[in-house]
């Protein structure tokens, strides 16, 4: 309905009272123009560059990071055994730290990750809930308690190949303080026979390939 069928009939014909009663139209769609803009502005799947940056610096989780790159330099006249006259010594290889930049895909997944830690408290139910929010198209399935003070994750179902080198590289896991994650085994093509209540007359049992890590 357009705003002159809202209007009295004696108004209706005149442009600056129409217009005047235009003002909250134009002014209240404005507003839900801006507030659609903010909503979408904090989708962490679709924003990229600078305004996946402010999301980051809300949750505090930076886009930089120091690395640590290998040096490989030539070596002259140097032969097995004798390193610098000492037959035992040990020299580390060489390495230079350097700053650098993270990638929007993988921006996303340290995101994620802080704000599964930022609101988790690191139970077995909250790292479950926070593996299957960062990795949507995998099935998380158990948390495997070490009894040492430490723990790993088993699951099963399709990651990228960056999803699983930020899961080994970058700490996204959330854990509790002073507990050491073992890592993941991640297992595919399932196989079962027959009553999958008895296999092979074990009632535990369970056969799958498995990447572990």
């Amino acid at each position: 309905m357009n705003i002159p069928d809202r209007i009295y009939a004696q108004y209706r014909d005149k442009p600056k009272a129409v217009d005047w009663y235009a003002i909250a139209r134009k002014l209240g769609g404005s507003i839900e123009d801006a507030a659609e803009a903010v909503r979408k502005s904090y989708d962490i799947d679709n924003v990229f560059g600078e305004q996946l940056n402010v999301i980051g610096r809300i949750v505090v989780a930076p886009r930089s990071f120091v690395g640590s790159t290998p040096m490989n330099p030539g070596l002259f006249d140097l032969t097995d055994g004798d390193e610098f006259g000492d037959d035992e010594a040990m020299f580390s290889a060489l390495t230079i730290d350097q700053d650098g930049q993270l990638s929007d895909e993988l921006y996303r997944l340290v995101i994620k990750a802080k704000i599964v830690k930022n609101n988790g408290d690191a139970t077995i139910e909250n790292i479950l809930n926070g593996m299957n929010f960062l990795l949507p198209r995998a099935d998380v399935l158990r948390v495997t308690d070490g009894e040492d003070m430490s723990f790993s994750i088993e699951f099963y179902g399709q990651i990228t190949n960056l999803e699983r080198f930020a899961l080994l590289n970058a700490g996204l896991v959330p854990k509790p303080q002073a507990v050491k994650f073992n890592g993941f085994l991640e297992g595919f093509e399932m196989v079962e026979f027959g009553d999958m209540d008895a296999e092979f007359g074990d009632e535990d049992a369970e056969f799958a390939g498995y990447i572990g890590a």
